[in-house]
């Protein structure tokens, strides 16, 4: 096998209409949603790879002629290329984008995903780090990466309004917002150390002169033979090999113990 496949993406959504009889503490019933949130774009990159690709309501000229609203053709292509990936990274995707990529699947008719590995950097940074703030703009920022771009005035309204210029914006906003997902991925990863994912099962088996399999390094971004032993990790009832990665820096132990002690209640 070769490396994982990896995505990232992020979609961009509009905001819903709807009737109202005023602004503060209103309790909208279902039946005032005039026209419900859609995607306007959606980028995605390959891990390893350099280019961003985004899809957007625009690359269907006709259906974005008869109703800018429809987003019918971002949500299957959307489909095609997450049904591609061995995992997928979005920043709070499980909390945001995969729900509402869900909802635009099964509003279309069109078919569910296969489970995927899920990476939410969100997530990952709430529990392994403690950043100030847990936003993507921030956590790139913070690691040195220059952020998000600054967007026009009333940029959503114009979108929702079928501003082509406006919604080419959109998408380079969007494509910037994976940049950043990219940059934060990466750095974040050696720290943790109990990823949904081993690289390691992606790669072909490599063997020394004794017919040992070589280590190789479990971080997803990674996966590299360049490893060394550096003592061992203990639980309470098992002693294993511990490994550093001399490439990312990521700290991993083998999964077999060396030696198990008496089972302790």
């Amino acid at each position: 096998m070769d490396k994982p496949r990896i995505c990232l993406w992020d979609i961009e959504t509009s905001h819903l209409e709807v009737l109202t009889f005023g602004l503060f503490k209103q309790n909208i019933p279902p039946a005032n949603i005039r026209i419900n949130r859609h995607l306007y774009c959606a980028s995605y990159r390959w891990y390893g790879e350099k280019k961003t690709h985004t899809i957007s309501i625009l690359d269907d000229p006709k259906r974005f002629k008869k109703d800018h609203h429809d987003d019918y053709h971002v949500v299957k292509e959307l489909r095609k290329v997450l049904l591609k990936a061995q995992a997928h990274v979005a920043h709070y995707g499980d909390g945001f984008d995969l729900p509402v990529f869900n909802e635009r699947l099964i509003y279309h008719k069109l078919k569910p995903l296969p489970k995927l590995i899920s990476m939410d950097t969100c997530k990952l940074a709430k529990r392994h780090f403690k950043f100030p703030s847990n936003k993507l703009d921030f956590i790139a920022q913070f690691l040195g990466h220059k952020g998000k771009i600054v967007n026009p005035t009333n940029l959503w309204h114009k979108c929702w309004d079928g501003d082509e210029r406006a919604l080419k914006h959109m998408g380079r906003y969007n494509r910037r917002d994976i940049d950043a997902l990219h940059f934060v991925f990466e750095r974040i990863v050696p720290f943790i150390h109990n990823m949904p994912m081993n690289a390691g099962l992606f790669y072909e088996r490599l063997v020394d002169e004794h017919n040992i399999e070589r280590p190789r390094c479990v971080n997803p971004t990674c996966g590299s033979l360049d490893v060394i032993r550096r003592g061992f990790s203990f639980t309470r009832i098992g002693k294993y090999q511990r490994y550093k990665c001399n490439i990312c820096g990521c700290w991993f132990n083998e999964r077999t113990a060396k030696s198990k002690g008496v089972p302790v209640k």
